[in-house]
C-alpha cells in the first residue's frame, strides 16, 4: 500500500499534544519504526499515515507509563521496525537517557503548568461567585433591616389606632349612657312636673 506523506512536524506535533522538541526526540528515539526522512532531511521532514500511526502508538504507551525499551518492544510485536541484528538478537533501542528524560520531564510540566492554569481559572471563578453571594447577603441583610423597621412602624401605627379606637368607644358609651339617664329621669317624671318643670 503506498504511503502518503501528509504531516508537517508543526502539524503532527499540534495533532499529537506534544511539543515540537518532544517530537523531534521520539523521531530520532524511534528512528527504526518511522519512514526514512528523505530528502528534506529531519528538520524538514513529513510524516505519512504510517508514521502517524506508530507516534500516536508511542505516545499511547508512554502514557501508559511504558518506557522507551517497552515501547520499542510493543511495536515490534506489532511488525513495525528491524526486529532483529545479525545474529537473530533483538536490537536494543539506542536513545540517550538524559534528552529522553528531558523531553518526558518537559511534557510533564507543561501538562502540570496547564492543569495549574485550569485549577487558577476555576479558583478564580469560584471567588468571583462566592463574591457575588456576599455581596448578595449583604443585600439581602439590608432589605430584611428595612422590612424590619417597616413591620415595627405598621406595628406602633396599629398600637395608636387600637388605643383611638378604645377611646372613641369609651367616649361613645359614656354618651349613650347620659342619653340614657336623661331619658329615665325625663320618663319618671309625673305630669306636674312635666308641666310646671321641676
Amino acid at each position: 500500500m503506498p504511503q502518503t506523506e501528509i504531516k508537517t512536524q508543526t502539524d503532527l506535533a499540534t495533532e499529537l499534544g506534544i511539543s515540537a522538541q518532544t517530537l523531534k526526540n521520539w523521531t530520532r528515539d524511534f528512528a527504526a519504526f518511522l519512514s526514512a526522512p528523505g530528502a528534506l532531511g529531519e528538520s524538514n521532514r513529513r510524516f505519512t499515515d504510517d508514521d502517524v500511526f506508530v507516534l500516536k502508538r508511542i505516545k499511547d504507551h508512554l502514557a501508559a507509563g511504558l518506557t522507551f525499551e517497552e515501547t520499542a518492544e510493543e511495536l515490534r510485536a506489532d511488525g513495525y521496525g528491524a526486529a532483529t541484528n545479525g545474529d537473530g538478537q533483538h536490537n536494543a533501542l539506542l536513545v540517550p537517557n538524559a534528552q529522553q528524560g528531558f523531553g518526558v520531564l518537559s511534557d510533564t510540566l507543561r501538562v502540570m503548568i496547564e492543569n495549574q492554569q485550569t485549577v487558577q481559572n476555576s479558583l478564580q471563578v469560584n471567588r468571583n461567585l462566592l463574591g457575588v453571594i456576599i455581596q448578595d447577603n449583604f443585600n439581602l441583610k439590608e432589605e430584611n433591616a428595612k422590612l424590619r423597621e417597616r413591620m415595627l412602624k405598621l406595628e406602633q401605627e396599629m398600637g395608636e389606632l387600637k388605643k383611638r379606637d378604645q377611646d372613641y368607644r369609651l367616649t361613645v358609651e359614656q354618651r349613650l349612657m347620659r342619653a340614657e339617664n336623661a331619658l329615665r329621669a325625663e320618663a319618671s317624671k309625673t305630669v306636674w312636673q312635666k308641666l310646671f318643670g321641676s
